[in-house]
């Protein structure tokens, strides 16, 4: 069927594009190294660059291209390039805008790999990191050196989930010259426009929300800018950064998906939010659409949606032996990082953490924190779940 009218962002990850094969809902899995050109000429023309047709299995296949295309769709981008993972994405955009003698401007509250990747690994290459803090405009000036060539912003953020003045942090990389690259793995693109908010480049992990499943790791990196498009496609390719054809598939078998799961148990967890907000143990609730939450006038401002992700944090006062009693007692909760599939999670983050120290600076008698990700399971279910672990850590 044809259609003059394109479908909108939101229909576009079930729809598909012009290239899907008019047979099947999805692209197949394309598993191939050696990709068979039919004519000589085909084959003295063959250029990676060419996104429609690959000429060789590392730089994907048109199963790789569709999820591509449907990735920048979604999030208004030039184009949009699948990487291995999050973390990944981060270092494809370092190695691709960045030279010796440059600095990267990383938020206090944001994805603390990335930070130490930078810290660890590019400092050999005469790459410099500073800090500052996103929720604190009148010190970026003085935190953000001239050098500074990339700035990063995460929103919300990754464990204490503030979400800043974008446009104002967007017009402050202009200012200073910076490319502004925003972590948007939160929104799954469908909830920010970042570009429209002026980032020239977005990270996201699709490991949580487009995969659905919690069965792979991915990234992509997106740009609206034809030159950093350029640099990071030629990046991707000399490095040889390849992304498993299965896992492509998966991803594009979750994306039809994603609108229905990402606001699957929001309301549960603004219900746990407002229970534990009236709890004398916790000092703060951090969740991006619970009123009181810091940034909370910024989401309002500039995401559309939000997603059962939040954190709590305890007051210094209380001992973290009854917190971990808890976190042991819950049932429908399992320990373990990342989050965005079907199985509700808990994380715990000690006095000492780093997210636990950024987070003193605007609560100072914040302790230990708890982030909770609500899966598929019923609601109802969690919240009971939730509080009969209270129950038997802080009322026996």
């Amino acid at each position: 069927m044809h259609h003059d009218t394109p479908p909108t962002f939101l229909s576009q990850p079930i729809a598909g594009t012009e290239t899907d094969d008019p047979a099947s809902t999805l692209p197949p899995v394309h598993r191939a190294s050696t990709i068979f050109l039919p004519t000589l000429a085909r084959l003295k023309s063959a250029d990676w660059r060419n996104r429609s047709q690959p000429p060789y299995g590392r730089d994907g296949s048109r199963a790789a291209c569709e999820l591509e295309t449907r990735l920048a769709h979604i999030e208004g981008a030039r184009q949009a390039l699948v990487v291995s993972s999050g973390l990944a994405a981060y270092a494809l955009i370092c190695m691709a805008l960045l030279s010796p003698g440059d600095v990267v401007a990383m938020p206090t509250n944001g994805y603390g790999t990335a930070q130490q990747m930078l810290r660890n690994v590019f400092h050999r290459f005469g790459i410099g990191i500073v800090l500052y803090d996103p929720m604190a405009p009148e010190t970026w000036a003085g935190a953000v050196p001239p050098s500074t060539r990339l700035l990063c912003v995460e929103a919300p953020g990754s464990v204490t989930m503030e979400v800043p003045d974008l446009r104002r942090l967007a017009g402050f990389a202009e200012e200073q010259g910076c490319i502004a690259a925003i972590d948007n793995t939160y929104s799954a693109g469908f909830h920010l426009r970042v570009f429209e908010l002026g980032f020239h480049v977005s990270i996201q992990a699709l490991t949580k929300l487009q995969s659905g499943g919690a069965d792979l790791v991915m990234g992509s990196v997106g740009s609206v800018r034809e030159d950093i498009s350029l640099s990071l496609g030629e990046t991707r390719h000399f490095l040889g950064m390849h992304v498993s054809p299965d896992d492509i598939y998966l991803v594009l078998r979750g994306l039809p998906t994603l609108s229905l799961r990402y606001a699957a148990n929001t309301e549960a967890s603004l219900r746990l939010a407002q229970w534990f907000s009236e709890k004398k143990e916790i000092v703060a609730v951090m969740h991006p659409a619970f009123r009181g939450s810091q940034g909370h006038d910024h989401w309002k401002r500039y995401f559309t949606g939000a997603t059962s992700l939040f954190s709590i944090a305890f007051d210094a006062s209380v001992e973290t032996e009854k917190i971990e009693a808890f976190l042991e007692a819950l049932t429908l909760f399992h320990f373990g990082f990342s989050w965005g599939g079907p199985t509700s999670l808990v994380m715990f983050y000690g006095k000492e953490n780093a997210s636990t120290r950024h987070l003193k600076r605007s609560h100072p008698g914040a302790g230990c924190i708890a982030r909770f990700w609500l899966g598929l399971e019923d609601g109802g279910d969690l919240a009971a779940d939730v509080s009969n672990a209270w129950s038997s850590a802080f009322d026996a």
